[in-house]
């Protein structure tokens, strides 16, 4: 948020920095949803539980009395799945701000807003629209069907208007593709992982970039959520991918951990092959994860059907 205040846009700023399309996120009072992603965020080593729950709650005090006394609350949020997710986050605390005085208004772009020069984020504060009680309420119902145990309520999104919300649509179906896939068990990520291993890409900053960046037209995963991801495909008693001297695949902790574990070498197994080939299903190993409401553990959870441009239960097989 640098940016914004280097293009003399100077206005008191509160970051949104939870990673909200991983781990499980509960349609529950604002103590227990704190609670909740505090403990996920450090079960992933990200931060420690107490750091990680002050922050949060830091957050949303600053927002609520934001809303409450300020002239004017202007939200700033990208095109891609992790902004779009802490948007209706922000949307849902707007329709349930009894006693606002602020007049909320937002800007969203379908660029990054760290990149964007000094001239367009001025011209996109200043084309800056209203968000109506409408779009709040949509907010609010998106945001509690993404808390949901059953997708297909996010999915009903879609066929909503969907005007005031130009972003949301594709970070619906970006999200979508996240859960497994009915063939192999695979996320679109996690295939993404595999496909560039076997393809050669071994060292693991560059496959991060060819898995998280090049393959994506929205990119949205942080360097610490890939992290974690290949740490979930080294796991389980059949894992798909380990270093080629066979130590541990484990979140850094250090700082001489975190320079080591980037330009560590990954190699695909024959497990991760035999998956990526459609010959196992992921699923019948695959640690236990979360997306929003959904938890995911073994084959017959909910599943990703591209054929079917849609989410089912339980795989193919």
């Amino acid at each position: 948020m640098n940016a914004i205040a280097e293009a003399g846009i100077a206005t008191p700023q509160i970051v949104w920095r939870d990673v909200l399309h991983e781990g499980p996120v509960v349609d529950a009072p604002d103590a227990d949803m704190l609670e909740c992603r505090a403990r996920f965020i450090a079960a992933m080593k990200w931060a420690p539980f107490e750091r990680a729950r002050a922050q949060l709650e830091a957050r949303d005090r600053g927002f609520a009395e934001a809303l409450s006394h300020a002239d004017e609350v202007v939200l700033w949020f990208e095109h891609d799945l992790y902004d779009q997710l802490q948007r209706l986050q922000a949307l849902d605390m707007v329709a349930r701000a009894f006693r606002r005085r602020a007049t909320v208004t937002e800007v969203q772009v379908d660029d990054y807003l760290g990149t964007m020069q000094a001239t367009a984020l001025r011209e996109a504060y200043a084309q800056r629209v209203m968000v109506s009680e409408a779009t709040a309420a949509l907010g609010r119902r998106a945001w509690r069907a993404f808390a949901n145990d059953n997708p297909a309520r996010l999915e009903a999104i879609l066929d909503e208007d969907l005007c005031a919300s130009p972003y949301l649509a594709s970070a619906i179906r970006r999200w979508r593709e996240e859960f497994p896939r009915i063939d192999d068990g695979l996320s679109r990520t996690e295939r993404q992982v595999l496909d560039a291993l076997a393809r050669g890409i071994f060292r693991t900053k560059d496959l991060y970039v060819a898995a998280c960046h090049h393959a994506e037209s929205a990119i949205f995963a942080s360097d610490s959520v890939f992290a974690s991801i290949l740490c979930r495909l080294a796991a389980g008693p059949r894992p798909l991918l380990a270093h080629p001297d066979q130590r541990a695949v484990s979140m850094p902790e250090s700082d001489r951990d975190t320079r080591v574990f980037w330009e560590d070498a990954l190699l695909i197994t024959r497990a991760g092959r035999d998956v990526l080939a459609g010959a196992t299903d992921w699923m019948r190993d695959a640690p236990t994860r979360w997306l929003g409401g959904v938890r995911l553990q073994g084959t017959s959870g909910w599943r990703w059907n591209a054929a079917a441009n849609g989410l089912q239960q339980g795989s193919s097989r």
